[in-house]
């Protein structure tokens, strides 16, 4: 047992006091063995440095993970998983535990260290600064989307994205390096598509070397379509990307024979060395917007029944008013040209009663 040696003020004997004896004196909140586990400063200043650098880039990588994460198809959206985490409950559990990256932000200015705790820090160094190392997000500002527009040759979306990232690939990224070779070779077969999916998706199709479960992605080259593809599904929360998202991927891709559609609005793409995702739009909305949203799609459906039903409603009659005076006027021989009118008027409201 470790003794501490305590020397008193006034002249005589040394007094020893052991560390257990000395842990039972200090107050609770100072107990030795309820002092938190030191976190890893080096790795807190390189987390720091990524949000100064990029806030809203890092919450949508963090949200894109945590779509992946949270998801029933973990095994297949969370490629590649994360090396230092054994389970996915562990990954989940820990997830949990994440604050806002904004708040993390401004307690890392003032030295606050309290509320990242050792799991927290080891997930968002894998996820903002190891995988970050080798794909990373970019925010564009909402002023420079007509320019990115004009820039890619592409009509401005029917909905405008609440945010644009700019994807940047970093150094020891496979796919990436196989691809740029790819381009250079090939700078005339190079094309633009846009892909709409869900959220989860996302996160394999930035880090994995291979393409979701070994199948082809169909491209289209209308961004509205791709828009509508994409179903909405839940984001991280504490983030200014929005609590609900949908997101559309601007892909480029060389063209070498691949399989296209008659209207040659849809191409396959069955290798992942020969697409890179340049650009990916959010479509971001708060859990009250899409609230509203919905209500909206409600009311619309109900009042397309309702006219159906009216519409319904008096087909019974037309059929009867036309027929009757079709045979009125069959049977009549005064008044030719009158009941001839009527005829042609029995017959429309017969043809609109049909249709």
């Amino acid at each position: 047992m470790t003794i501490l040696m305590v020397q008193p003020r006034c002249k005589g004997s040394v007094k020893r006091i052991s560390w257990r004896r000395l842990q039972m004196l200090l107050p609770h909140s100072l107990s030795l063995e309820s002092m938190p586990n030191p976190v890893d400063l080096k790795a807190l200043y390189l987390i720091h440095e990524r949000l100064q650098q990029d806030l809203l880039g890092c919450e949508a990588l963090m949200s894109i993970f945590a779509a992946a994460t949270m998801s029933y198809r973990y095994r297949s959206r969370l490629k590649p998983f994360p090396q230092h985490w054994a389970s996915i409950d562990h990954l989940c559990h820990t997830l949990s535990d994440v604050p806002p990256l904004c708040i993390l932000n401004h307690e890392l200015m003032h030295c606050n260290y309290s509320s990242c705790s050792p799991n927290v820090c080891r997930l968002l160094t894998d996820v903002l600064v190891e995988q970050g190392d080798r794909v990373s997000l970019s925010s564009l500002r909402p002023c420079e989307f007509p320019e990115l527009y004009a820039h890619l040759g592409m009509p401005a979306p029917q909905r405008a994205p609440t945010q644009i990232f700019q994807v940047r690939m970093g150094r020891g990224n496979a796919r990436a390096e196989a691809y740029f070779r790819l381009r250079r070779n090939h700078m005339e077969s190079v094309r633009l598509g846009f892909y709409g999916c869900k959220l989860e998706k996302m996160y394999s199709l930035l880090n994995d070397q291979y393409l979701l479960d070994g199948k082809c992605l169909e491209l289209t080259s209308n961004v509205n379509e791709a828009l509508a593809r994409s179903k909405p599904q839940a984001g991280l929360g504490g983030s200014r990307c929005g609590s609900i998202l949908r997101c559309v991927a601007v892909v480029e891709f060389v063209f070498r024979d691949n399989e296209t559609s008659p209207d040659k609005k849809h191409v396959l793409i069955r290798e992942a060395e020969t697409m890179q995702i340049s650009y990916l739009m959010l479509y971001g909305q708060s859990c009250q917007e899409r609230e509203a949203e919905m209500q909206m799609e409600l009311e619309r459906k109900q009042s397309g029944l309702k006219l159906a039903n009216w519409i319904g409603g008096f087909e019974q009659g037309a059929i009867s008013l036309g027929v009757g005076l079709l045979i009125v006027s069959s049977m009549s021989h005064y008044g030719f040209n009158f009941f001839r009118l009527l005829a042609h008027a029995g017959l429309h409201v017969l043809k609109r009663g049909v249709l």
